[in-house]
């Protein structure tokens, strides 16, 4: 089976991955159908354009292949036919939009570099699936497997069928222990549906749903607004006691806004519904919570939330993950607005990802800083020690330029808002 880094990495890739794997699921005699496997014993990898991508993914579940969509721009009716389909079969779609995974101990897409562990996770993005499995191996912990079933999959048309499938293969796992959800755009269908399966596996969970804090979950499944709380309720259940270290105390620097600009969907999400309990009105690309939908054609004002991801599909630019420049661009010509008092960025590692994000952005930041000496810049390392471009020196880059570095995404967007917000 090839490594990760021997994958390619463009728009233009269909893969299939065979684990040497023998007995649980093997394939039978021709005709007959195996039951599902608890792991994935046939995978393709699938990165070609949205007008070819469905009809590779049903080829590839012709062939008795689970599928893996990098592509993001598949039609929703070809979502659904393809999901049902796999549902019908016993296999398993990840995506459309699904570009991180770690399967069988080998990281596919951009994947970071963390301990094996018994904790499973499954998501609806990439960069909270990051977020969490990074989580996971800081704590000591590691993870088992990721998978990420794609940014529709627990809405009311897709009805988390993905979602729910990938929870029964790690419930059937005996490698997994307990289970970490994490989602965003949902909707209450959706969401409930997901939440069940996590009852119904079996196994001690935590969910993520992004901005929904105060809602309630089945016996055995803890629910929170943010990734942080869930990945510490997951470990909890498992047995763990990991501690988030406390952001850094600081007063009122001024009033002003927030700018969030982000590579991740997920953590832009999370920080805009983060920002919106505690400030009042924030608009967003990718709302979640109390923010509100910001329209590509309207003018930023006031507290904003970012996604650059959303950015480069809608206009084909290259993904943030891969060029960091056009966010290092948005960085200085967020210093010409006087109503910004804060910059709020992600910078996520890992295999296939830019060789030195951090280092990208770096000069940018150095650059407002000395042109607004009053300008804070708060950033969230998504990574590992083990990561490629190296956590401590990702970290070590934001800081020297002046910004001030928080241990996990939520927190950094609770300390952007005590920046901008008086003391009480």
């Amino acid at each position: 089976m090839p490594d990760v880094e021997d994958l390619p990495q463009g728009d233009d890739v269909v893969v299939e991955l065979r684990p040497a794997v023998a007995g649980d699921g093997a394939a039978g005699p021709e005709g007959e159908q195996s039951p599902a496997p608890a792991h994935i014993d046939a995978l393709s990898v699938i990165g070609v354009p949205g007008a070819f991508a469905a009809l590779e993914a049903h080829r590839a579940l012709s062939a008795g292949s689970d599928v893996m969509l990098l592509t993001g721009d598949v039609a929703l009716a070809d979502e659904v036919a393809l999901k049902r389909r796999a549902a019908d079969s016993g296999r398993l779609v990840l995506g459309p939009g699904s570009d991180t995974a770690i399967i069988d101990g080998i990281g596919i897409g951009v994947s970071n570099v963390v301990a094996a562990g018994r904790i499973g996770v499954v998501a609806t993005s990439g960069s909270g699936a990051q977020e969490a499995s990074v989580l996971l191996d800081r704590f000591g912990l590691g993870v088992s497997r990721v998978l990420v079933t794609g940014p529709r999959d627990l809405t009311d048309e897709v009805g988390a069928a993905s979602s729910i499938a990938a929870i029964g293969r790690m419930g059937d796992d005996p490698h997994t222990d307990a289970l970490v959800l994490v989602a965003e755009g949902f909707s209450a269908r959706g969401a409930e549906a997901a939440l069940a399966a996590l009852a119904a596996s079996g196994k001690p969970a935590s969910a993520c749903l992004i901005g929904a804090d105060g809602m309630s979950g089945p016996d055995g499944v803890d629910v929170h607004g943010v990734i942080d709380q869930a990945v510490v309720g997951a470990a909890r259940r498992a047995g763990a006691r990991p501690v988030i270290p406390a952001a850094e105390s600081t007063g009122w620097v001024s009033a002003g806004h927030v700018r969030g600009i982000f590579s991740g969907s997920a953590l832009c999400a999370e920080a805009a519904a983060v920002l919106a309990a505690r400030l009042g009105r924030v608009v967003s690309n990718t709302p979640a919570g109390a923010a509100e939908y910001l329209d590509p054609r309207d003018v930023v004002r006031g507290h904003a939330c970012l996604d650059l991801q959303a950015e480069s599909v809608a206009h084909g630019t290259p993904h943030p993950l891969l060029d960091p420049s056009r966010r290092a661009e948005l960085i200085v010509d967020t210093v010409s607005d006087q109503t910004v008092a804060v910059i709020l960025l992600d910078v996520i590692l890992g295999r296939g990802a830019h060789a030195d994000p951090a280092g990208a952005l770096a000069p940018a930041v150095a650059e407002a800083l000395q042109a607004r000496p009053s300008l804070q810049v708060v950033a969230h390392v998504c990574g590992t020690e083990a990561d490629p471009q190296v956590l401590s020196r990702q970290e070590d880059h934001l800081t020297r330029a002046g910004a001030r570095v928080a241990p996990t995404s939520a927190q950094a967007a609770r300390l952007a808002a005590a920046l901008v917000r008086p003391g009480r």
